[in-house]
Order: C-alpha cells, then sequence, then structure tokens
C-alpha cells in the first residue's frame, strides 16, 4: 500500500532556497562597505590633524569579488608617517587611530551581515 502525501509550500520553499547563494553574496558586500566605511570614518576621528594630511591619506578598498575589505594609508608619502603615528618612535608617544577603529567595528560585522542576508531574502 503507497501512501501519498501532499506538501503544502513546497515550491515557495524551493524558490527562496534558489535565492540564498545571491543574498549571501549581497549581503556580503553590502557588510563589506558598510564596515569599511564605520572603519575609515572611526578611524579619521581618532586620526592625529596636525596638519590634516593623514587624515586625507585614510582610504578604503573593497574588493567583492575576493570578499575582502581594507582600510589603511596606501600613499606612499604617507605610509611611513602613518606608520611612525599609530606606533609611535623611540622620540614619539604612539598615537593609535587605526587598530582601535578595527577593534571598535569588528563586533558589528556579524550582525550587519545578518540584517543584510535577511533584507536581501525578502525578511525584515
Amino acid at each position: 500500500m503507497a501512501a501519498r502525501i501532499r506538501l503544502e509550500g513546497l515550491q515557495r520553499a524551493l524558490r527562496a532556497i534558489e535565492r540564498v547563494p545571491a543574498a549571501m553574496r549581497q549581503a556580503r558586500n553590502d557588510t563589506l562597505h558598510e564596515w569599511a566605511d564605520n572603519v575609515q570614518n572611526t578611524a579619521r576621528d581618532k586620526a592625529p590633524r596636525d596638519r590634516g594630511e593623514l587624515f586625507q591619506a585614510l582610504d578604503q578598498r573593497v574588493n567583492e569579488h575576493f570578499g575582502r575589505a581594507d582600510v589603511g594609508v596606501w600613499e606612499a608619502d604617507q605610509l611611513e608617517y602613518a606608520m611612525y603615528v599609530e606606533k609611535g618612535t623611540s622620540k614619539m608617544e604612539a598615537q593609535p587611530y587605526l587598530v582601535p577603529a578595527f577593534n571598535e567595528h569588528r563586533r558589528q560585522v556579524t550582525r550587519t551581515y545578518r540584517a543584510a542576508f535577511r533584507r536581501h531574502m525578502g525578511g525584515a
């Protein structure tokens, strides 16, 4: 004797499952951009502004293809100075701005990703 089972909502569930990979990619990209913006803004707030060059040199790079976000200084003429400010020297006290900014926003990543994923899946 064969039993028949009728599943209600199966098609809707299958369509939702098909949307998962794209929603994950979109959520990851949203999270990368938001995190990079937040870290850059916080680092700028914390950076000393004697001449303002370090403040201006802080930048972000987001690579959506590889799922990577970097915030830092890449200008050759500011790179060495940026490290001296962050770490200090024998004649200058450290004035950390970048590492504290990273640490401040580290915990937000998971929460931001989950919210973005729900949004891209069509949830609240």
